[in-house]
């Protein structure tokens, strides 16, 4: 029960991912790592970040085309999932903590850029190589949102096509974890109940969040999210060479 005492990080991610659309997992595991293994913060968000994105698929009118489109990328996620997260419970873990500050600084310097003037497009195959390395990262860091900005920056993807594709990628993502974790017997049984438990709370803190979405000053919630990723990518920086 001691891991309640996280409860006001998950609601906070829960209401920011409501009020901007993104976030959950790109908030909750960087917070957490700081107080716990990065094993332990991607096991008490998997229950919620699954439910999350569950309403955002099911609310999604595109997946279909989504679905035809773009097949190999959700597919190929839970297959770098499974061994990203096999690698992530067979190792010494505290490397990969500063590994995730990067990916975070990657992904506030990545969503300044204004990417290319015209339309690209990947084969299947390079699409599955995107969806691999997606799901790897996701098995060993629990986030993967410099990749999508990169590739939404060089193919000019369709914001509701890419929105609808990567709800997919992060389901698939979190299945493969959830088998990495079954398979590793390290799926805890306490945790699970806990957070799906508070699964109720979490999703009532996403509507507020989509409820306001239209009443706030989108612009200036940004920076400030902005400014408190930096500050946990420089703790977390610091507190992997500290205890490298």
């Amino acid at each position: 029960m001691q891991d309640l005492i996280y409860l006001p990080i998950l609601l906070f991610a829960a209401f920011t991912h409501g009020a901007l659309g993104f976030g959950f997992p790109l908030i909750t595991t960087p917070l957490l790592v700081l107080f716990m293994p990065l094993p332990a913060a991607i096991l008490l968000t998997l229950i919620p970040t699954v439910s999350i994105n569950l309403v955002s698929f099911f609310t999604e009118k595109h997946w279909k085309q989504a679905l035809r489109d773009y097949w190999p990328i959700p597919a190929f996620t839970i297959v770098g999932s499974i061994i990203g997260t096999q690698l992530l419970l067979s190792v010494d873990p505290a490397p990969f903590r500063i590994l995730l500050a990067l990916l975070l600084v990657a992904y506030l310097v990545t969503e300044r850029l204004t990417g290319s003037s015209q339309e690209h497009h990947l084969p299947k195959w390079g699409l599955a190589l995107l969806g691999l390395g997606m799901g790897f990262l996701a098995g060993i860091v629990n986030i993967f949102a410099p990749v999508i900005v990169v590739f939404a920056l060089y193919t000019r993807m369709s914001p509701a096509l890419m929105v609808a594709t990567f709800n997919m990628s992060f389901l698939t993502s979190k299945s493969g974890q959830i088998i990495g974790f079954i398979a590793n017997d390290a799926l805890k049984a306490d945790v699970v109940l806990l957070t799906l438990a508070l699964v109720p709370l979490i999703l009532l803190c996403l509507w507020l969040g989509i409820r306001i979405r239209r009443k706030i000053d989108r612009k200036t919630y940004v920076q400030l999210l902005r400014g408190a990723l930096w500050l946990i990518s420089v703790a977390l920086i610091a507190d992997g060479i500290a205890n490298f």
